[in-house]
């Protein structure tokens, strides 16, 4: 079958695709910093609570993020709205498509997504009492974003490759996944490791705060939770090789040497990785800060360059038409940064507050 009759036609974009690209790469880097929090954080409380019978939340090691958990949700989806709408004006007719496929799935992460929400401040009013609700609102939580991660993850992988629609013939029931795919799992496993790095760095940043003001016991919190980051950074650069090795062997060849930006984006990194572990097992807390960052952004520039090889010969950029509504366009920007601003300070005013301090 021709791949190409799968793809519907296009739409007009406003402003020029390179902008688009952009805006999605450094928003969705502020998107999935707040993600990582959210589902590391969730994943090490349930771990904690699973391993020890101690119920006072200050006294535990992920008390510097448990009542962080509902701010985190509200940020973190606020700011996903903006990638998402960029994504769609550039790949609609792949994004909407693959998600029809997988429709049923797909709507489900809304009423979801609001469950967790309750059940993430169900975790924080019942957490003294170590009540039995307690307890299962954080498994509900937990298990709900892992759910909703691995539907990003089947939806962007569906929308790179349209040859796979045609199963759409077979299946119209909009159950749709993409297991076929080799990298399905890595790519899952990769996201879910680096949420708990991203999240045991989260943790050392509340506890330096607290240790500067004198707290007892901050210090080797901080310690912790950079080991915390440190194991599952080695994790994440695990299932980062599986991913590497399970792609097409051409698309692998190309951050090996074949496509020279490709490649030392991805050998930043890569060694970026390899620094951070180094310098959180030395107990060295900005430096591991500064390797997290450039890791992250080589990451999800690495993300744009690989669906573009997916995407290769079957839609292109360029193909789109330019229809510039640049006023509005303007419009948009200052929008985007007002809200960019109330964000930081909701941020701020709200990891301050007596509620949410973080020390």
């Amino acid at each position: 079958m021709d791949v190409s009759s799968l793809i519907p036609a296009a739409e007009a974009i406003p402003a020029p695709a390179w902008l688009f690209l952009i805006l999605d790469v450094l928003l969705f880097l502020l998107h999935i910093l707040l993600i990582n929090v959210l589902l590391g954080g969730s994943l090490i409380i349930l771990f904690s609570r699973l391993k020890s019978k101690d119920d006072q939340l200050e006294n535990r090691l992920h008390g510097a993020v448990a009542d962080k958990i509902p701010t985190t949700i509200a940020l973190g989806v606020n700011l996903g709205v903006a990638p998402l709408l960029f994504i769609q004006v550039i790949y609609g007719n792949l994004f909407y498509t693959s998600s029809v496929l997988m429709a049923v799935y797909w709507i489900l992460i809304i009423p979801l997504l609001i469950l967790a929400y309750y059940g993430a401040y169900i975790h924080i009013k019942k957490y003294s009492a170590a009540s039995v609700l307690s307890k299962i609102s954080i498994w509900i939580t937990t298990l709900i974003v892992l759910y909703i991660g691995f539907m990003f993850v089947n939806n962007i992988t569906l929308m790179m490759q349209p040859e796979k629609w045609s199963a759409y013939f077979q299946n119209r029931s909009g159950l749709i996944l993409n297991w076929g795919e080799p990298t399905l799992i890595p790519r899952y496993l990769h996201f879910v490791a680096a949420s708990v790095a991203v999240a045991g760095i989260f943790m050392a940043l509340v506890w330096s705060s607290r240790q500067k003001k004198g707290v007892a016991g901050a210090e080797a919190k901080v310690k912790s939770s950079l080991l915390v980051f440190g194991y599952a950074t080695i994790a994440q650069i695990v299932a980062g090789l599986w991913l590497l090795i399970a792609m097409p062997r051409d698309f692998m060849l190309q951050f090996m040497g074949g496509n020279l930006t490709a490649t030392i984006i991805f050998m930043l990194g890569f060694l970026g990785g390899i620094g951070a572990v180094a310098t959180a097992f030395a107990n060295k807390l900005r430096p591991t800060i500064s390797m997290l960052l450039i890791t992250l952004l080589a990451m999800v520039v690495l993300r744009a360059f690989l669906r573009d090889m997916y995407l290769d010969g079957k839609f292109s950029l360029g193909s789109l038409d330019l229809a510039p509504q640049y006023g509005v366009m303007i419009l948009f920007f200052i929008v985007l940064v007002i809200g960019l601003i109330a964000v930081a300070y909701m941020i701020k005013a709200g990891f301050a507050s007596k509620e949410g301090r973080t020390a």
